[in-house]
């Protein structure tokens, strides 16, 4: 008897042609796959894209900014709460001094990044100005020795030396029409040594040990020079822009050099000064030296 397969039923030799074509279709991949895996190229190209994955990693990460709010940071600010307000803050006062510390740290990130410290004038200046009292804080200020400020006073004896110096009397009587008749009138009366308070006759100005420097500063070189080289006792009239002097010299008092002992503190005050502008100099030196400084020629 034969047997007839049912319509629909299965070609067993037909799945047994397609299971052969499989099966070598898996070994043709896979010995793709392995040649593919063997080229140089792929394993650069696979390992770029990982770096590039990476670095865009990072990349977003660091986009972001970070305020970091330390323990350490936040006793800070609690304890310089305590020292304002006299107590320790509560939980809102505390939420509201980190919060005040991230608006502050913010706005002070954003003005670095604003380049203000480099466009404002004035905030430039007190930076700058800040950063040299800083220095100049950090200095040594030990108390010189006795060899240090004598050396030193015995380099600088001309400093200490006190000029030659007048003390004198002046009438000023300004430039007008009476000028002239008052000033003779004026130079009359003290000739005389009559009271020199009349009507339009100025109120005399004393002037004390003054050098022929302090003098030029005063009037100018010239009418300085002329009233330098006045002799005592006598009154003469000098003339200048301002008016009519009308002047006595009443004392010349010679130049002299103090000694050391009534100086000293004047002399250990220009030491301390001197030794700290020494010290800031060399601090500055070795700031700057470590720039590469570029200067344009003139235009």
């Amino acid at each position: 008897m034969t047997r007839t397969a049912a319509p629909g039923a299965a070609d067993p030799t037909a799945f047994e042609g397609a299971s052969g074509r499989t099966a070598k279709d898996a070994k043709t991949l896979v010995a793709l796959s392995r040649r593919i895996a063997s080229e140089p190229f792929v394993h650069f190209t696979l390992l770029g894209a990982l770096v590039f994955a990476g670095h865009l990693l990072v990349t977003r990460a660091s986009d972001v900014p970070t305020l970091d709010v330390s323990a350490s940071k936040q006793r800070e600010l609690v304890k310089l709460f305590e020292q304002r307000q006299g107590r320790a803050p509560n939980d809102t006062e505390r939420e509201q001094l980190i919060r005040r510390y991230v608006e502050d740290e913010a706005l002070f990130r954003e003005g670095l990044r604003l380049s203000l410290v480099h466009t404002d004038p004035m905030l430039r200046a007190q930076v700058i100005a800040r950063v040299r009292g800083m220095l100049q804080a950090e200095l040594s200020q030990k108390p010189p020795t006795d060899i240090e400020l004598q050396t030193y006073h015995e380099a600088h004896l001309s400093d200490y030396a006190v000029p030659e110096t007048i003390s004198y009397r002046e009438y000023l009587i300004r430039g007008g029409p009476d000028a002239d008749g008052d000033a003779r009138r004026l130079l009359s009366l003290l000739e005389r040594q009559e009271p020199a308070d009349g009507p339009g006759l100025p109120i005399p100005t004393d002037y004390s040990q003054r050098s022929e420097a302090q003098l030029a500063s005063l009037y100018g070189p010239e009418l300085a020079h002329e009233l330098w080289i006045l002799p005592s006792g006598s009154w003469r009239e000098l003339r200048s822009s301002r008016g009519v002097h009308i002047v006595r010299v009443a004392e010349r008092t010679a130049a002299s050099e103090p000694s050391f002992e009534t100086i000293r503190e004047q002399v250990s005050a220009d030491y301390r000064k001197d030794r700290t502008a020494r010290a800031f100099q060399a601090e500055l030196s070795r700031i700057t030296s470590q720039w590469r400084v570029q200067i344009a020629e003139r235009p």
